[in-house]
C-alpha cells in the first residue's frame, strides 16, 4: 500500500530487470504519501463544510474547489501500484511471506479501526448485533467514509500475483496497454455516471446497491493501477521525460483545472444537475483530469530530488519521511479527529469570520492533529500496530528486563 510500503527499491536499470537486485529506495514516493493523506482529509472537510456557506454562489464555489481534489483516489492507486510494482516485480514471490507482512501491517490495524468506528456509531448495540455489524462493515470497508481506501489496497493485493503475470505480459507494448486501459476507464465511468448513479437503471434495487458499495471495488480504477505500474516499470526515461517537459505539465495541469471547473459550472448551471451529481468522482472527465494531476504531482516529487544534502538524500527528506511514515495513520483516524472539529470547534468560529477561513481552519486544525497523533502512535511499541508499524521496546527496557527476570531466577534457585 503506498501508506504502508515506506522502503521501496527500485533496481539500476531503465526498465526492471527480471533479475532479482537490491532497488534503492525512490524519494519520490515519501511526498506522494504524504500529500495525498492531507489531500484526503481535505476532501472530506471541503465537503462536510458546505453548510457553512449561506449563498448558492458561496456553495457552488466550494463544491468546485471540492471536484479539483477528487483526483486523490487516482493519486492513491497510483502510489500504490508503483510501491507494490517496484518492490516485487521480476522477483521471487513468496505469497506466504508478503501476507505475514502485510496482515500485521494493514489488516489487524484496519480490523481494529473498524472495530472503534462500528462501537463508536452504534455505542448501545448489543454484543450479538455489533459482532454481526463489525463483520459487514469490515468487508464492505463500510464502518467509516474514510475505510475503503484501505480496502482498496486490500483488493489490490489480492490480484497482485496475477497483476504482476499480466504486465510481464504487457510490458513491451506501454503505449497500446496505456491506451486500452485509459478507453476502458473513460467507458466505465461513462456508463456508471449516465446509467448507474442516475439514468434508466438508477431506480432499479440492485443497481442502487451496487452504486452504494462500487467507491470500493479495485477493479473500477483499473486504469489508475495500470499507469502506476507502468510508470514503475519506465521510472527513469519517465523521470528524464518529466523533468525536461516541465513548463508542458504545468500548462496541462492549468488547462485541466480549468475545463473541470468549465465542465462542472456547465452541468449546474446549464444542465441544472444536482451538485452532488456534478461533484462525483466517477465521471468520464475525472479519468484525463486525475491522470494529468497525477503526473504533474509526480513531476514535482521528481524536481524535489535533483537537489540533495552530502548524503545523497532530498533535502527536507526527514520531514517527508516522518509525515509518509504517518500517512496511514492518518488514513485510519482522520475521521474521529474531523467529527470532533466539526461537532465542537468549527461551530465555535466567529460567524463574521469569512467561510473560506473557517473551512481551511477545518482542515488545518483536523490534518494537523491527525498527523500528529500519527506521529506519536508511530514511535510507541504497542501503539505502532494501530498505524501499521513496529515500533520495538527501547533496548535499554529490554535489557532491564531480562536482568530482573535473571535475578529472579538467582532467587529462586
Amino acid at each position: 500500500m503506498a501508506s504502508v510500503t515506506s522502503h521501496v527499491e527500485q533496481s539500476e536499470t531503465t526498465v526492471i530487470d527480471k533479475q532479482p537486485t537490491r532497488r534503492p529506495h525512490i524519494w519520490e514516493l515519501d511526498p506522494l504519501r504524504a500529500i495525498t493523506a492531507l489531500l484526503v482529509v481535505a476532501v472530506h472537510a471541503f465537503a462536510f463544510t458546505t453548510t457553512l456557506n449561506q449563498t448558492t454562489w458561496g456553495l457552488q464555489v466550494q463544491n468546485a474547489v471540492v471536484v479539483s481534489i477528487h483526483f486523490t483516489r487516482a493519486l492513491f492507486m497510483f502510489v500504490t501500484a508503483f510501491a507494490m510494482v517496484y518492490v516485487y516485480y521480476g522477483k521471487p514471490f513468496s505469497l506466504k511471506r508478503f501476507w505475514k507482512k502485510r496482515a500485521i501491517g494493514v489488516v489487524l490495524p484496519y480490523c481494529i479501526w473498524s472495530l472503534v468506528y462500528v462501537w463508536i456509531n452504534s455505542p448501545q448495540a448489543s454484543l450479538g448485533k455489533f459482532l454481526q455489524v463489525s463483520i459487514l462493515e469490515t468487508l464492505t470497508g463500510n464502518a467509516s467514509y474514510q475505510l475503503y481506501y484501505i480496502l482498496l489496497t486490500l483488493q489490490f493485493y489480492l490480484i497482485l500475483p496475477l497483476f504482476l503475470l499480466f504486465l510481464k505480459a504487457v510490458q513491451n507494448r506501454p503505449i497500446l496497454t496505456l491506451s486500452i486501459s485509459f478507453l476502458l476507464q473513460v467507458l466505465i465511468f461513462y456508463v456508471d455516471f449516465h446509467y448507474i448513479q442516475a439514468g434508466p437503471f438508477a431506480s432499479i434495487s440492485w443497481v442502487h446497491q451496487f452504486s452504494n458499495i462500487q467507491s470500493s471495488l479495485v477493479l473500477l480504477y483499473q486504469f489508475y493501477f495500470v499507469l502506476g505500474a507502468f510508470c514503475a516499470l519506465y521510472f527513469q526515461p519517465l523521470r528524464a521525460f518529466l523533468l525536461r517537459h516541465g513548463k508542458w505539465i504545468l500548462c496541462a495541469m492549468l488547462v485541466s483545472v480549468i475545463a473541470l471547473w468549465g465542465h462542472f459550472f456547465l452541468q449546474i448551471l446549464v444542465y441544472r444537475e444536482k451538485i452532488e451529481y456534478a461533484v462525483s468522482v466517477l465521471q468520464p472527465i475525472m479519468v484525463l483530469y486525475s491522470s494529468v494531476i497525477t503526473l504533474c504531482a509526480f513531476w514535482l516529487a521528481c524536481r524535489w530530488t535533483r537537489r540533495a544534502d552530502k548524503q545523497g538524500r532530498p533535502r527536507g527528506y526527514r520531514q517527508w519521511h516522518w509525515l509518509s511514515d504517518a500517512s496511514f495513520g492518518v488514513y485510519l483516524i482522520h475521521a474521529l479527529i474531523l467529527t470532533a472539529v466539526l461537532r465542537w470547534v468549527t461551530p465555535a468560529m466567529p460567524v463574521g469570520w469569512p467561510v473560506a477561513l473557517r473551512v481551511l481552519l477545518t482542515w488545518l486544525l483536523t490534518a494537523g492533529s491527525s498527523i500528529l497523533i500519527s506521529i506519536a502512535l508511530v514511535h510507541m511499541p504497542i501503539g505502532s500496530r494501530l498505524v501499521g508499524r513496529s515500533r520495538p521496546f527501547p533496548r535499554w527496557l529490554t535489557e532491564q528486563n531480562v536482568f530482573m527476570l535473571k535475578a529472579l531466577h538467582k532467587r529462586q534457585v
